[in-house]
């Protein structure tokens, strides 16, 4: 095997520098290739959104805010839509306009519990929690008989709900019954029948209880009737 001698004594045999040079290159390709692989910082987001009804009722229309990078007027807005439970993505439910200094504001509506975000141009903002009631009604259907119905995103067949009086500050439970499923189309809607004798003057409201309504709703509340 030959070997190079110079002044200092042996050095690398020729395949062995040879050897060298490759590793020496292939840590230099390696090092380019991880500086252009490596992720770069986030770049803030470009419009901005808030509420401060971070807690709402099913129907119920509420505001949200918030301004574009630009500070220009007249610039279009999208405002976008997760529900809790759907595989669905994030979807437009409104749209406006900016006003002056880029600003701009919209009102929404929920059935259930959701997370929004805001669209302008190819900018997203950081996404915003807002947690719902579902829509609950409570009417009379004659002596003894009052009827529940209930519109969401989901159908509450098979749930427990309670037919509660006011006591003083208090509500108190008259009676728990089960609500069925109904046909419906694009809103879910369930029903509740429930008899119970009450004093005339009595004033009452049904309510589903959270534990009942599920990880996508908050605790529900009907309106409130005097028999």
């Amino acid at each position: 095997m030959a070997v190079a001698r110079g002044a200092g004594g042996a050095l690398l045999s020729a395949p062995h520098e040879h050897y060298g040079s490759r590793m020496r290159r292939g840590l230099l390709v390696g090092a380019a290739v991880f500086a252009v692989a490596a992720p770069a910082a986030s770049a803030p987001p470009t419009i901005s959104l808030q509420t401060r009804a971070r807690e709402v009722q099913g129907f119920d229309s509420f505001q949200v805010t918030g301004a574009v990078a630009s500070g220009r007027a007249g610039e279009d807005v999208t405002i976008e839509a997760k529900e809790c439970g759907s595989y669905a993505p994030f979807h437009k439910i409104a749209g406006t306009q900016t006003g002056a200094a880029g600003t701009w504001v919209a009102q929404v509506g929920l059935l259930g519990n959701s997370d929004l975000r805001a669209r302008w141009r190819g900018g997203i903002s950081d996404p915003i929690a807002v947690r719902v009631h579902p829509y609950m009604t409570l009417t009379y259907k004659g002596p003894g008989r009052y009827f529940v119905w209930i519109r969401a995103n989901d159908f509450f067949g098979g749930a427990r709900a309670v037919l509660e009086r006011a006591a003083g500050s208090k509500w108190v439970t008259v009676k728990k019954f089960t609500l069925k499923r109904e046909q419906s189309f694009g809103i879910a809607s369930s029903t509740g029948t429930v008899r119970a004798k009450l004093k005339r003057g009595t004033l009452l409201r049904a309510v589903l209880p959270k534990a009942q309504a599920g990880r996508c709703y908050l605790a529900g509340t009907t309106n409130t009737l005097t028999v």
